[in-house]
């Protein structure tokens, strides 16, 4: 089961970075980063995050051994060409391969890691150099296809409540296998931004620990990332695993705590995939059960984040209605479930005595 979390790998690549640049973590002191992605540059390059339009992109690679391999992921060579307007694209040799913990077992078509090559001589290329996540399809059937959209949905939803998030990019993909062309196909997926350059945006660097946990999170963005979460029915995140949450600091803020950036949300109840599944050990049968995991905050520190929400109403409805590439029916499935969460703001007391009948004292 996807809440079966593993403590991953650390690496020391953090603890050089924050020492290079001078930028101490005291409460975060045992930091490493651990990086399955290359840090990604659009310098020289294409923007992907540029615009929020559907993009167009053919990968052409050897599907067969892709899937074939998907349980022993290794790089592979295959090629991007990405349309820019109507008439102009930019095609480009990259590498890429399977990725992803449970969806890489649970999908027939697993999600994928591009890796650009850029330019050794120039220090970049067209479409840039380093890593880029692509959600894609899972499965081919209408119910996945709006997992897809429904997942993506939920990433535009988490950038308005905080630009400590990952840009997205919602995509056509065509896939063509090198050997059976004639089999080609296209389906909906979505690119997510590399985890330095939302780090970077942010004037942050990503960083680890194995003894971390919400205490050395700035509370105001731990209790933003907790009722999110809880908004849209998540249970499937932690911050002492890291896992679905990257860690970031920021060189700029005075505090020696961390934020924490949230992934991931297809075990929402909000997305509601067939296959997911509460984590063990929580007293809820389905993951459209809201349960929340953040810490237990004082009503002086709760209510302004509260309100922030209660501000973002309109415009969080208004996102999920402009949204076209989901039905009618699938619309208001989501509407319906963002909206059971502001019933409760009828009586913030309310709202609040839910929150501290699950928060924890010390997590």
């Amino acid at each position: 089961m996807k809440s079966s979390y593993k403590v991953p790998l650390l690496l020391i690549f953090s603890m050089l970075i924050n020492y290079s640049r001078g930028q101490e973590i005291p409460v975060l002191q045992d930091t490493a980063a651990r990086h399955e992605t290359v840090e990604y540059t659009a310098k020289n390059g294409f923007d992907f995050f540029a615009s929020e339009e559907l993009l167009e992109i053919t990968l052409r690679f050897d599907i067969r051994e892709f899937l074939k391999t998907k349980n022993d992921p290794k790089y592979t060579d295959g090629n991007i060409t990405v349309k820019i307007s109507g008439t102009d694209s930019i095609s480009e040799s990259i590498k890429l391969k399977p990725r992803g913990i449970m969806r890489l077992s649970i999908c027939y078509f697993p999600p994928i890691m591009l890796k650009f090559k850029g330019d050794k001589d120039t220090g970049g290329s067209s479409l840039g150099q380093g890593t880029l996540k692509l959600v894609t399809h899972c499965n081919r059937s209408a119910a996945y296809e709006s997992y897809v959209f429904k997942e993506y949905l939920s990433y535009k939803l988490y950038n308005l409540v905080t630009p400590f998030s990952f840009k997205t990019r919602l995509v056509k993909i065509n896939y063509v296998d090198v050997n059976k062309p004639e089999n080609a196909f296209s389906a909906y997926g979505f690119l997510i931004e590399n985890e330095d350059e939302m780090a970077e945006r942010n004037h942050a660097v990503i960083v680890d620990s194995k003894n971390i946990t919400q205490r050395n999170m700035t509370s105001d963005d731990m209790a933003r990332v907790a009722i999110f979460n809880y908004m849209i029915g998540n249970t499937d995140w932690s911050v002492p695993y890291q896992h679905n949450v990257k860690v970031v600091k920021s060189l700029e803020a005075p505090s020696d705590k961390g934020i924490p950036v949230a992934y991931d949300f297809d075990y929402s109840g909000l997305v509601n995939t067939s296959y997911a599944a509460p984590a063990e050990g929580l007293p809820i049968k389905t993951v459209t059960e809201r349960y929340y995991l953040g810490l237990c905050f004082e009503n002086e520190e709760l209510n302004p984040i509260i309100d922030e929400f209660q501000g973002k109403q309109e415009q969080i409805l208004g996102t999920i209605n402009d949204f076209e590439y989901l039905t009618k029916g699938e619309k208001k499935q989501v509407e319906n479930y963002v909206n059971s969460f502001y019933k409760l703001y009828r009586n913030q007391n309310t709202l609040i005595s839910d929150l501290n009948r699950t928060c924890k004292q010390l997590y």
